[in-house]
């Protein structure tokens, strides 16, 4: 189903097979990154999140993700409308298109496929400002990038929440601001990190991750005139190896559209794909590239230590 469909049969759904008010508004665990606080809305069978409504990635949902790919939109969270909040509950029984204040974007909970989800956050492309913010918010945007890993790998972390024994707490944590001080010499630690349970590499995961990042550079290319500033990346994977077959085993979800452009800040329309995203996405490949390649050597170096004894 594309989205353009889930978006008419969800809004439909909503309004009139769930009473909103008869269920609790709570956080959403699953948060690495943004500043917007995201809440889970548990709407019977259908996992939901709620963001704060930006005019912008609004507009992105309801009309610009149709014109995109198709199969692009399989990386794009399902839309499911809009829903105001009051007192903590979903105040009313119908999807609002309209009213602004108090509402929440909802979309798919793409955690809710896992059983145990690790999650990576990260900010994409080698600029993180729109035409429509302050002279101001432009100069800050523009150093953080030239400072960050952004500038020159086009991908920052924002935030990771990785499950490891090895950690005191049962998981690997990691926020934007450390995200900010790695450098094109450590975010690879980072991947390391994040793919290491404790006790080994989730080899299959990088695997699937890599496959699915090709994918996406292909269908990026094909998207003319659109800008994906300030979006990030989810990448999400299984850690529990005793999953069963009802649970996914990676995911990839391009986030965050509230600075979403296909025309400059003159009205010109622009040419070609976003370049500073798809630097990112190839500096992805290449950073979790290495990480197989690290581990093909420890492999053949342990046949070969095996051999020896």
């Amino acid at each position: 189903m594309d989205n353009a469909t889930c978006v008419e049969t969800s809004a439909a759904q909503y309004s009139t097979q769930f009473r909103f008010e008869e269920h609790a508004v709570t956080n959403f665990s699953y948060q690495v990154g943004g500043r917007a606080e995201i809440v889970s809305l548990n709407l019977g069978e259908d996992k939901s999140i709620g963001k704060p409504l930006n005019k912008t990635e609004y507009d992105f949902y309801e009309t610009a993700v149709k014109s995109l790919p198709c199969n692009l939109k399989d990386y794009i969270p399902c839309y499911r409308g809009v829903v105001e909040i009051k007192n903590g509950k979903p105040a009313t029984l119908e999807v609002l298109r309209s009213k602004r204040k108090g509402c929440y974007i909802v979309l798919e909970d793409v955690t809710s496929t896992f059983k145990k989800p690790s999650i990576m956050d990260l900010k994409m492309g080698t600029r993180q400002y729109s035409d429509t913010m302050s002279p101001e918010k432009i100069a800050r945007k523009k150093n953080r990038s030239l400072i960050t890993t952004s500038n020159e790998l086009g991908v920052r972390v924002a935030g990771i929440r990785s499950f490891n024994s090895r950690e005191r707490c049962g998981h690997y944590h990691m926020n934007k601001m450390q995200g900010r001080e790695l450098t094109t010499d450590t975010i690879q630690d980072a991947f390391r990190m994040f793919f290491f349970d404790g006790d080994e590499m989730h080899v299959a995961a990088i695997d699937r991750i890599l496959q699915k990042l090709r994918n996406i550079i292909e269908l990026i290319k094909q998207c003319d005139s659109v800008r994906l500033y300030c979006c990030s990346l989810l990448l999400v994977y299984e850690s529990d190896k005793t999953a069963t077959l009802n649970f996914k085993v990676t995911d990839i979800r391009i986030i965050d559209f509230a600075e979403f452009q296909t025309r400059s800040g003159s009205g010109e329309r622009y040419d070609g794909p976003d370049e500073g995203f798809l630097r990112g996405l190839e500096s992805l490949v290449r950073l979790l590239g290495n990480l197989m390649k690290e581990n093909e050597t420890k492999m053949m170096k342990e046949i070969h230590n095996g051999e020896e004894y």
